[in-house]
């Protein structure tokens, strides 16, 4: 199929050479030209100015980065394409949680999927898709995934911010099936009822899985306070491992209620106490705790936010090393506070606490959120288990 040119320029080639996916307008030669020619969310190919062939991507030239590879070989972007992709993500998810049936089986870069995102319960798939050249083959998508897997129900959860950016609109759409939710999905033989369709992002963050196992092998005979809980994870991964007790604080009245319901699947609900506040408030006023578990939502959105969402992190992270007798897990899931901020920050709280601290755990996003090493943005979750 022929599809419209693209041509990088001197710059543009350096940053293909040096392995990025993402390409911005100052990147790409006769911008302006490229632009009245190609309708926004294209297919395009992909040269050099020596007229080298450098790749397939789409093209939209409304946001930043306008160009986005899908490949760097010359293929038809079909449903045998996706169905390709999509086996070899599945096979590493299956190397890395054998057993298990709910992970994250697409991560948009990470999979060399750009603007693509499918989390898997079990015989329900969750898709998200943020760009608008995605958007435009989302059928190919949808085609691929019932290929690859046996799913009773398909999700379009197209609900992200990312969207408004790309001129798109949020909408949930089944386009499979049927879904009546909470679905029971088991999880590392914990069973949790899964909001897909009204809950956060796919319903679910896999993304704390390791983190989770991490906190959990700590916990046991302890009492443990789980802050920005929403269902209750880290929780319950912790009850299964033996700890004594847990105080699941959140603001999300449904989430709370599911994580009552989660709580008696398993038979613990008598080691849950549930707290309807603000997180910041409870912390000020509560005593001291063995294990403290700090795992707020993205408090940077975007580069305007990085200085406020500092400080609320650094807050945050005070108080629970104040309140922490034994243990403190802190995190954050904002790409635009770096590694290096982000450990100067932990410092910076111990200082201000008196607390002689040690780092026990670093952690990462779970291996089914890959990190592509040219695009930064896929090493998000930063996170420290600090001992006392």
């Amino acid at each position: 199929m022929n599809h419209p040119e693209v041509i990088l320029n001197r710059e543009g080639l350096k940053k293909y050479l040096a392995g990025s996916l993402w390409f911005s307008k100052k990147e790409i030669h006769n911008f302006k030209a490229m632009k009245s020619k190609i309708e926004a969310g294209s297919l395009v190919k992909v040269f050099s100015q020596e007229r080298f062939f450098l790749g397939v991507g789409y093209f939209n030239p409304a946001v930043f980065f306008s160009l986005k590879l899908l490949a760097k070989e010359d293929v038809e972007i079909t449903e045998e394409f996706f169905k390709n992709r999509f086996l070899k993500a599945l096979k590493l998810r299956k190397e890395l949680f054998p057993g298990e049936k709910a992970f994250r089986l697409v991560f948009g870069e990470g999979d060399f999927l750009p603007g693509l995102i499918i989390d898997i319960f079990d015989k329900v798939g969750v898709v998200q898709i943020y760009t608008l050249g995605m958007e435009k083959l989302k059928k190919l998508v949808i085609q691929a995934l019932e290929e690859v897997l046996p799913l009773s129900a398909i999700i379009l959860k197209n609900t992200m911010e990312k969207r408004k950016e790309e001129g798109l609109e949020n909408y949930v759409e089944i386009v499979k099936g049927r879904v009546n939710e909470p679905i029971l999905v088991e999880i590392d033989s914990i069973k949790f009822l899964i909001p897909v369709l009204t809950g956060q992002k796919t319903g679910f963050f896999f993304d704390q899985r390791e983190n989770r196992k991490v906190v959990a092998k700590i916990s046991k005979e302890k009492e443990v306070v789980d802050c920005f809980c929403y269902l209750g994870a880290f929780s319950f991964y912790a009850l299964k491992t033996g700890a004594k007790r847990a105080t699941l604080v959140d603001t999300s009245e449904k989430a709370l209620s599911l994580a009552e319901e989660i709580a008696k699947l398993n038979h613990w609900k008598q080691k849950i106490l549930i707290l309807k506040t603000d997180v910041f408030q409870f912390l000020k006023n509560m005593k001291e705790t063995e294990v403290i578990v700090l795992d707020p939502p993205a408090f940077i959105k975007s580069h305007k936010d990085i200085k406020k969402g500092e400080k609320k992190y650094e807050s945050l992270f005070s108080m629970g090393i104040v309140k922490a007798k034994e243990y403190c897990f802190v995190s954050s899931c904002s790409h635009f506070l770096t590694r290096e901020n982000f450990f100067d920050m932990v410092m910076r709280c111990l200082r201000k606490s008196g607390k002689e601290g040690i780092i026990l755990h670093q952690g990462f996003q779970a291996g089914d959120h890959p990190v592509n090493p040219f695009v930064k943005e896929t090493l998000y979750l930063k996170s420290f288990l600090l001992k006392f």
